[in-house]
């Protein structure tokens, strides 16, 4: 019994300083961690202070650059996610393009849509709390979670409230929808699937721990990590795990990927770590030199991967051995990487976006998103 409360005690005081952290990073000034999406012949790049640029994936070149047209500024409670906005339009998550329109959240609680072509603003809506995740696009609406512990689906053409959902704590995931399902996890440890026309509950699976990575859907099948340092597989209609992996030292943070029939999923004890999709088998482990927070890509044939310190891995997908490492950076990389073809594109927390050849590891060229 006491060592029960003992470790709800311990999370419960990581999770407030981890808030903290990013409350206080909004807080002292515009720095966010921004992702970068690829789509045909246009790289859509989030910049820290909150812009959205479209550049030339083959040169870097900028086509367009959009900043907010709404600022916010809020007190210290308002940091700490109960209030409207801060000072910057910082963004924690990665541009979404469909049908010729950016969308985009940031820090301050606003949700954005542009038009990919001109990089003109369309809409804006207030969250009304802070929104630390991304946002997802499916049946014409936009779903986006925030720290009030709502998700809200908005109409992706006006930006108009359709309806929301309340969980018991923060959302800090990205939202991800598949087959008129929205699938997202929150601090109160569940994970939820929501009817996506509506927003009513189809089911709810309790883990060990907050959830605050994005999940995965393939075939069926949600993988998603914990706080409780496990990675589970729930069928995606009745919400029943199917495995669970307990093999990590450490919480998930990334989203895990997919490829030929592999889940590749890191952890915050440094590793990265092939599971077998079926049953959740151990395939391979590999330890970088630091946390992973990002994401990982397949590009060129491999798995990427980029440690918090900034060093790049290009691994073998059936082997885990290292065929490349990259240590150009030299800043800290939070983001998720970016994949199109054969390169891999890397926002890094200097405001620097790198392009890789994910073959090689070979660099191709980097440029500032500094204004």
């Amino acid at each position: 019994m006491f060592n029960a409360r003992l470790n709800k005690l311990t999370t419960a005081f990581v999770l407030i300083s981890l808030l903290s952290c990013i409350a206080l990073i909004g807080c002292a000034g515009p720095r966010g961690w921004p992702g970068t999406y690829a789509e045909d012949d246009v790289l859509y790049a989030g910049s820290s202070d909150g812009r959205v640029l479209a550049l030339n994936p083959d040169s870097g070149s900028r086509k367009w650059e959009w900043s907010p047209s709404v600022t916010q500024s809020a007190g210290f409670g308002a940091c700490l996610g109960g209030g409207s906005g801060l000072v910057s339009g910082m963004s924690y998550e990665t541009p979404t393009v469909w049908e010729g329109t950016v969308y985009i959240a940031a820090y301050t609680g606003r949700v954005y849509a542009i038009d990919a072509a001109s990089g003109v603003e369309k809409w804006s809506y207030d969250a009304e709390s802070a929104i630390a995740g991304g946002v997802a696009i499916g049946n014409d609406m936009v779903f986006v979670g925030s720290s009030n512990g709502k998700l809200s689906a908005l109409d992706a053409q006006g930006g108009s409230l359709k309806w929301t959902f309340a969980s018991h704590n923060r959302i800090w995931t990205t939202p991800v929808v598949a087959d008129g399902t929205v699938y997202f996890g929150s601090l109160d440890h569940y994970i939820y699937a929501l009817n996506a026309s509506d927003g009513t509950e189809k089911w709810k699976y309790e883990t060990g721990g907050s959830v605050a990575s994005t999940p995965l859907i393939v075939d069926g099948i949600v993988y998603v990590g914990s706080f409780d340092n496990k990675f589970y597989a729930i069928d995606a209609n009745e919400g029943t795990v199917l495995w669970v992996f307990e093999g990590a030292g450490n919480w998930y943070w990334a989203e895990a990927i997919y490829g030929n029939g592999t889940i590749y999923t890191c952890a915050l004890d440094s590793k990265v770590y092939a599971l077998d999709s079926g049953n959740g088998a151990l395939l391979w482990s590999f330890e970088t030199d630091s946390l992973i927070k990002s994401s990982p890509v397949i590009s060129g044939g491999l798995l990427v991967v980029a440690s918090e310190l900034g060093k790049v891995y290009g691994l073998d997908l059936t082997t885990g051995q290292g065929k490349w490492k990259f240590e150009g950076i030299e800043s800290k990389v939070l983001a998720p990487l970016a994949a199109a073809g054969d390169k891999v594109y890397i926002n890094a927390q200097n405001n620097k976006l790198f392009s890789l050849d994910g073959a090689t590891g070979r660099q191709i060229w980097s440029v500032s998103l500094s204004k």
